[in-house]
């Protein structure tokens, strides 16, 4: 289990609060929140690299720590290492000083899991491809990733829901960073940073107070009555 339990961080003159957050192996929760509001730094502390100033960040009783937490931020090509996966899956495995392991071998795991396309060094998708199969090869419990579909084709962006989902189904803890309603909808529940806060929040909220830019969503769903659909297919 990932916990944050009263957390209190500053990053220059902007604070969070974290009153309570949970995420459980098996488990893809959403962090959706306006341009700013702090998603990214929410993920930060998560991932052990803004230490708070009060509470704890734990996953399994334990600090978040690497390797049993990776993150991935909103520009996957500032990360990667390789200028292909198997490079990055092999220089991964040696940061981590394992010589134990084939590359090859563990990017064929790595791929059928996230059931990945080929690799196209043309698709605008592929850094983000590479970054979390470099993130899988670390053995990271848990992955917290940063609007991982932002910047990519409707097509890359189907390719990683069904991933992430494929990761919660797994096992492990999937905590997204979001603006995208598909993904949202596919999560098991959702946060909301507002006003420096982090609380769970519902789909059909976040929707309503337009938190979400989806407007395929919000079509489909749009009108007075957007709530009362929203909650029958969203369980908070």
């Amino acid at each position: 289990m990932l916990e944050a339990v009263a957390v209190a961080l500053r990053r220059g003159a902007f604070r969070l609060e974290v009153p309570r957050f949970r995420a459980a192996p098996g488990e893809m929760v959403a962090v959706a929140g306006r341009n700013g509001s702090g998603k990214s730094t929410f993920l930060l502390a998560l991932a052990g690299i803004l230490p708070p100033e009060a509470g704890e960040v734990r996953l399994a009783g334990e600090p978040c720590l690497p390797p049993q937490v990776a993150y991935l931020p909103a520009r996957a090509e500032d990360v990667v290492l390789g200028a292909r996966r198997v490079l990055e899956v092999a220089l991964t495995l040696g940061l981590q000083g394992r010589s134990d392991g084939d590359p090859a071998a563990v990017l064929r795991e790595i791929e059928l899991l996230l059931d990945l396309p080929r690799e196209d060094l043309e698709d605008a998708a592929e850094p983000t491809y590479r970054a979390l199969c470099g993130l899988l090869a670390t053995g990271a419990a848990c992955l917290l990733l940063d609007e991982p579909t932002a910047r990519v084709a409707p097509r890359a962006q189907a390719v990683l829901r069904r991933a992430l989902g494929r990761l919660r189904d797994a096992g492990r803890i999937v905590v997204v960073a979001s603006h995208d309603p598909e993904l949202v909808r596919r999560a098991d529940r959702a946060y909301r940073v507002e006003e420096g806060t982090v609380a769970e929040d519902s789909l059909a909220a976040l929707v309503r107070d337009r938190v979400l830019r989806g407007p395929s969503l919000w079509t489909e769903f749009g009108g007075p009555s957007a709530g009362d659909v929203l909650r029958e297919i969203w369980t908070p």
